[in-house]
């Protein structure tokens, strides 16, 4: 089996594309009533970090049904690979996130999930995570899901669709004041069959989403229930050899499948206690059984066309607890106003694995692998089961005052406890035992109007598992992003740097063993643009210099560039709107070469992505959709881990869709 060696902290996404979302209600029963449930609310527009909310209506112009097909149009985010495609991730600022996303502010499902974007409302993008609210992560910055609520206001629509590769979803999305005034529900049916564009992986998936909301003038209270059902088989990529990626070719025995089920309950209970005081009880429980079957290669050889088969039939069990509890005060004293929020979060994943694997019983090609080999029988199988605990829980104070019309300060603190234990039929043992405190600054100015200059400072850590020589839990992973810049309604324009420390790197004292002396450095420019250039023409384009290294490493890395991480990246997108019926968009994506793997032995080449979609209203109701992803066809790396782990970006995938309201 091929396993991802790479332990760095989730890191950041960055905030470049702002897509102006639109929606359209049917029937609005009354204007005056408060429109939707707030969670969590997050003061003034004066904080430092960055967010583009990026709203999912219109990441579906350009054809997205995950979020890599959107996220690259952000300068500075890279497409990556969570478990060969079952689950969404991105690179960030030069790191991995390692699908370590939030949903409505909590843990979302972990190791796996692709998340239907027709299920969500929006999805945030933030510069800077601000640990001191999300946690163990990445000082660059955090990706946080939105789910669609209730609200009310009358909303009804059905959606069809189908494309090429061979794809049919569907969407039913029902959003219903009740006949009792303080009562409103939301229904979301999502179902989808699809073909990847590779050989034997699908894309199956089904989602059923209700919610009701309860909401007075002082109390709100939330409840939420989500099923989700997913087949797509795990893809084992492809590889790099003779110098260049294999393209096209799919090393996916077509006896694999995949079968993953998530039950996820929620509810957020908020209520106004008064002269600018409030509390909020927010948890979740999720649940999800995974029954699967890996055939593909294990890795790639020195030498040699042909690739080591690996097989792997297991079965998942995996349970998550998310809480926060939060109380907040929003006072003034004079010119001044401040928010304070307190709280308490808990977090655990909790996962139960039992396999049969094995290595080297078949071979493939790598031109031309062919599946006409017998399965193993059981007696042939390396039998493991284990049971991993995560867990962590917190303490957090933030506090953010405006000074006048043009200062904002914030500053925040964090106390974290992290504890990660591992049990199997043989042996029982801590995996770590950690804890850390982490604090965010920022300020911002008022310029003028228009323009606005930022600073932050925000650290951040996450665990790192195992034992030095004397047998000491390793520190966590330390991380701290400077950044600076400046931003209006059209744009941004910032500076940043991000240290890392505290990374696992061999000991040259002891054979096998490993020390914390590894640093990584990333830094770069950013840069984005909101123009109308006519009255019927939007342009939206950003950019991106990133200079991401190992600035330390016993490993004979010292000085290489980070795998993945290119040093020049951009997008740009065009909004063409010549009367109120109709929507053109023309996007594009380039990304420059990035360094194959840490030890910089190749590189992943440059790619250019062009993409379009187009929206017809026919009336009031019904609305015509196309979109064409990937328009001219092309062969390339979206994302690169190592010569062996290689992800392929995906081929043209044409869509036409229907959308009707009722």
């Amino acid at each position: 089996m091929k396993h991802n060696t790479y332990t760095r902290p989730l890191l950041c996404i960055t905030a470049g594309l702002c897509v102006s979302g639109y929606s359209e209600a049917a029937d609005n029963r009354d204007e005056t009533r408060k429109d939707t449930l707030i969670v969590n609310v997050r003061p003034s527009h004066k904080q430092a970090p960055n967010t583009t909310t990026l709203k999912t209506d219109d990441a579906s112009k350009i054809g997205s049904d995950r979020l890599e097909d959107v996220a690259d149009y952000l300068p500075g985010v890279q497409i990556g690979r969570n478990q060969a495609g079952i689950g969404s991730s991105v690179y960030l600022r030069g790191y991995s996130l390692d699908g370590a996303m939030t949903l409505d502010g909590l843990l979302d499902v972990q190791g796996f999930y692709l998340r239907d974007p027709a299920t969500l409302d929006s999805i945030e993008v933030s510069k800077g995570r601000d640990s001191v609210l999300f946690g163990a992560g990445s000082p660059g910055g955090s990706v946080n899901y939105l789910t669609k609520k209730p609200s009310f206001k009358q909303q009804r629509s059905i959606s069809l669709s189908a494309g090429s590769p061979q794809q049919f979803h569907t969407l039913l999305d029902i959003n219903q004041p009740l006949s009792n005034p303080d009562w409103a529900g939301r229904l979301v049916i999502a179902g989808q069959q699809a073909e990847t564009g590779r050989a034997n992986v699908g894309d199956d998936r089904f989602t059923l989403m209700p919610s009701l909301l309860w909401q007075t003038e002082q109390q709100s209270l939330l409840l939420e229930m989500e099923y989700g059902w997913q087949n797509r088989e795990y893809d084992f990529d492809t590889v790099f050899y003779q110098g260049a990626p294999v393209y096209n070719v799919s090393y996916v025995d077509p006896r694999s499948f995949a079968d993953r089920r998530v039950t996820r309950f929620g509810t957020t209970y908020t209520r106004d206690l008064g002269k600018g005081w409030e509390a909020s009880l927010q948890a979740s429980q999720v649940d999800a059984k995974r029954d699967e079957r890996w055939i593909g290669f294990a890795y790639l050889p020195d030498t040699g066309s042909r690739l080591p088969g690996y097989y792997r039939d297991a079965q998942y069990e995996q349970s998550q607890q998310g809480l926060r509890a939060e109380l907040s005060h929003q006072y003034a004293l004079g010119t001044t106003r401040h928010h304070t929020r307190f709280g308490i979060s808990q977090q655990s994943v909790e996962i139960d694995l039992q396999r049969q694997y094995r290595t080297g019983l078949f071979q493939l090609d790598i031109f031309q692998p062919s599946f006409d080999f017998a399965l193993p029988d059981a007696s042939k199988l390396t039998k493991r089961e284990a049971t991993t605990l995560r867990e962590e829980r917190a303490w957090y104070w933030r506090h953010q005052a405006d000074i006048g019309d043009k200062l904002g300060l914030t500053a925040g603190i964090r106390r974290s406890h992290y504890d990660a234990d591992y049990t199997s039929p043989t042996l029982s043992f801590k995996e770590v035992t950690s804890a850390d405190t982490s604090v965010s600054l920022g300020a911002t100015w008022q310029l003028n109007p228009q323009w606005q200059a930022f600073a932050s400072c925000n650290e951040s850590f996450a665990p790192n598992l195992g034992m030095d020589k004397n047998d000491h839990f390793f520190d966590p992973l330390q991380g701290v992003q400077h950044e600076i810049g400046v931003r209006s309604k059209r744009g941004s324009l910032s500076t940043y740097q991000i240290d890392q420390e505290n990374v696992t790197t061999r000991d040259p004292t002891e054979p096998g063993a490993q020390i914390l002396t590894g640093k990584t450095r990333s830094q770069g420019i950013e840069a984005n643009l909101k123009l109308p250039l006519t009255p019927k023409l939007d342009l939206q384009a950003g950019y991106q210099y990133n200079d991401s290294r190992i600035t330390e490493n016993n490993d004979g890395n010292t000085g290489n560039r980070l795998h993945n991480a290119p040093r020049h990246s951009g997008s740009l997108m065009l909004d063409y709107a010549p009367d109120a019926r109709t929507h053109l968009t023309l996007g594009a994506v380039h990304v420059g070469k990035r360094a194959g793997n840490d030890a910089n032995s190749f590189d992943a080449p440059a790619y250019t992505r062009l993409d379009a979609g187009a929206e017809w209203k026919l009336d009031k109701r019904t609305t015509l959709k196309a979109s064409v992803r990937n328009l001219l066809d092309e062969d390339y790396v979206a994302a690169s881990e190592g010569a062996d782990f290689i992800v392929q970006g995906r081929k043209r995938a044409v869509t036409l869709g229907v959308e009707f309201g009722f």
